[in-house]
C-alpha cells in the first residue's frame, strides 16, 4: 500500500467503506494517522471493525479532515448530512488523490498520468499502463477503475502511475498535480450529482486547475467544452483530435495517426493495422491520447505502437468473445448511455443490435442517424417501448424482455459477416447488479452457444 508520512498523528474520518474506503482506511492507519471509519451499512462496517466511529455522533471539530466516498453527495441534490456536518464546523473534505499527493514525497522518482472524460477513461487508463509496462517502465493502474490508489503498490525508480479519475473524485479532491493530465471528451453525464452541465464541466476541468504550471494537459478538442478547455488551461497544453489536423498535437484521420509534437506532422501509419483490437473512432481518440502521453513519458513512437498492438483490450468494453459460425459477438455491456453506444454503433457494419436497460437520458433520439448499419434490434428492459419509439422509423425493433432471449433471437437472424452487438446505452440495474454482471451474463450466453455449435 501507499503511505503518507505527512497523516502522521492527524485525526481523519472515512465515510464509505467500500474497496476505495478500506483500502484508505489501512493505509491512514499504516501511516500513522488515528482513523474514524464509518459506513452506513452493516456489512461494510465489518471490514474494519477496529477502526469504527459513528461519525454522524462525532465531534468534527476534533477531526483533521474526513474523507468520503466519491458516491457522497456535495450539493446535488442535496448536500449530504455529514457534508453539512462539515461546512458547519469548517473540517476538511479530501478524498483518496489528497492522500497520495501528500504521499509522492516518500515515493521513489515517478511520474503520474491522470485520466478523465465522460467515456473512454478506463479504457485509455489501461491501455496507457499497458504501453508504460510494455515499454519497460514500472507501472501501476489505479484510481476508479480496479484498485483504489492507495492499495497500490509505491513503484520503483522511474515508475508511472497511471490513474483514471471520475468527476465524483475530483469533485472530493483538492490537491493533486498530476504530470500528465488528460481529457478525452465531454458529454452531458451525473446531472443529478453536478446540477447541471456546467456544474459536471467545472469537476472536469478541476484536473487541470490543480495542475503545476509544469505540468501537461492533454485535452481532445473535437467538443465544445473540451475546445474551450484548451485554451483556458496553463502549463504546456497539447491538443488532440479524429476531425482534424491538430498543430502541436496528435490526431487521427480515416484511421491515420499524426504525430505533430515537434511541428513536423508525422504519419504513424494506419491504427487499425497496429491495433485491430481498438476500432472505431472512440478508439482512435483513445489512441491519440495514449500515444501522446507515451511520448512526452519519454517513450519512442515505434515501441508506443507495438505496445498498442499487444493490448487485448477491456472486459465489457467492445469486447470481441467469439466468432461463431462467421459472426462476431462483441460485449459492450459497459455502454451506459446513448453517446457511449453511439460509438460502439458507428465502429461496426451489419449489426443486430442488443440494447435497453434502466435510461440514463430521456430519449435515444441521437441514434437514429447510426441505424444505417443496424439490421435490426433486440430491445430489453426498462427502455425498450422508448428506444423502439426513437429509433423504429429507421429500423426493424423486437421487444425481447431479457438478454437471454435478445441473444438467441440475433444468433437465430446473424449471417456470416454479421455482428451482434450488445451496447446498452442503459444502465444494468433494472435487470442486472451493475453493467459487469449484465456483460458477464452476455459471456455466459454465448459461451453455451459456442459450445452447442462445436
Amino acid at each position: 500500500m501507499i503511505t503518507a508520512s505527512a497523516y502522521k498523528g492527524k485525526k481523519i474520518g472515512v465515510f464509505g467503506l467500500a474497496r476505495t474506503g478500506v483500502a484508505a482506511v489501512r493505509a491512514l492507519e499504516a501511516s500513522g494517522a488515528d482513523v474514524q471509519a464509518w459506513d452506513d451499512a452493516d456489512e461494510r462496517r465489518a471490514a474494519v471493525p477496529s477502526s469504527l466511529h459513528n461519525l454522524y455522533d462525532a465531534d468534527f471539530s476534533e477531526l483533521d479532515a474526513v474523507m468520503l466516498a466519491p458516491g457522497v453527495p456535495l450539493t446535488h441534490p442535496e448536500p449530504h448530512a455529514l457534508v453539512k456536518k462539515c461546512t458547519a464546523t469548517g473540517t476538511p473534505i479530501i478524498s483518496d488523490f489528497d492522500v497520495f499527493e501528500a504521499a509522492r514525497n516518500d515515493l521513489a522518482l515517478h511520474k503520474v498520468v491522470a485520466i478523465t472524460g465522460t467515456n473512454g477513461k478506463s479504457t485509455t487508463t489501461a491501455l496507457i499502463g499497458h504501453m508504460v509496462a510494455a515499454c519497460g517502465r514500472p507501472a501501476a493502474i489505479g484510481g476508479n477503475i480496479g484498485t483504489g490508489i492507495l492499495a497500490l503498490e509505491p513503484l520503483a525508480d522511474d515508475g508511472v502511475y497511471v490513474l483514471e479519475m471520475s468527476s465524483f473524485q475530483l469533485d472530493l479532491t483538492k490537491d493533486f498535480n498530476a504530470d500528465i493530465a488528460i481529457l478525452l471528451n465531454i458529454t452531458p453525464d451525473h446531472l443529478d450529482r453536478h446540477g447541471d452541465v456546467a456544474g459536471y464541466v467545472r469537476a472536469k476541468k478541476r484536473l487541470f486547475d490543480m495542475q503545476a504550471a509544469s505540468s501537461v494537459a492533454i485535452i481532445s478538442v473535437d467538443d465544445d467544452h473540451g475546445a474551450a478547455m484548451a485554451s483556458s488551461v496553463r502549463g504546456r497544453t497539447v491538443p488532440i483530435s479524429v476531425e482534424a489536423a491538430v498543430p502541436g498535437g496528435v490526431y487521427v484521420l480515416n484511421g491515420e495517426l499524426f504525430d505533430d509534437l515537434d511541428g513536423k506532422a508525422i504519419s504513424c501509419g494506419d491504427l487499425l493495422a497496429h491495433a485491430p483490437m481498438l476500432l472505431g473512432g472512440h478508439n482512435w481518440q483513445n489512441m491519440a491520447a495514449a500515444y501522446a502521453a507515451g511520448r512526452i513519458l519519454g517513450l519512442t513512437g515505434a515501441n508506443i505502437l507495438k505496445a498498442f498492438g499487444s493490448f487485448p483490450g477491456l472486459a465489457h468494453r467492445q469486447e470481441t468473445l467469439a466468432f461463431i459460425r462467421g459472426v462476431r459477438l462483441v460485449n459492450d455491456s459497459k455502454a451506459t448511455n446513448v453517446d457511449a453506444a453511439s460509438r460502439a454503433l458507428k465502429a461496426f457494419e451489419n449489426i443486430h443490435w442488443i440494447a435497453g436497460g434502466r435510461p440514463k437520458e430521456k430519449n435515444f433520439s441521437a441514434l437514429l442517424p447510426l441505424m444505417g448499419d443496424v439490421k435490426q434490434a433486440y430491445l430489453i428492459g426498462e427502455a425498450a417501448d422508448a428506444i423502439a419509439h426513437d429509433v423504429g422509423a429507421a429500423v426493424g425493433v423486437t421487444d425481447c424482455r431479457d438478454l437471454e432471449h435478445a441473444l438467441e433471437l440475433a444468433f437465430a437472424n446473424a449471417v456470416d459477416g454479421d455482428v451482434i452487438l450488445l451496447s446498452p446505452a442503459c444502465t444494468a440495474f433494472d435487470q442486472f447488479r451493475d453493467f459487469e454482471a449484465r456483460g458477464e451474463a452476455f459471456r455466459t450466453l454465448v459461451k453455451a452457444i459456442e459450445e452447442s455449435t462445436v
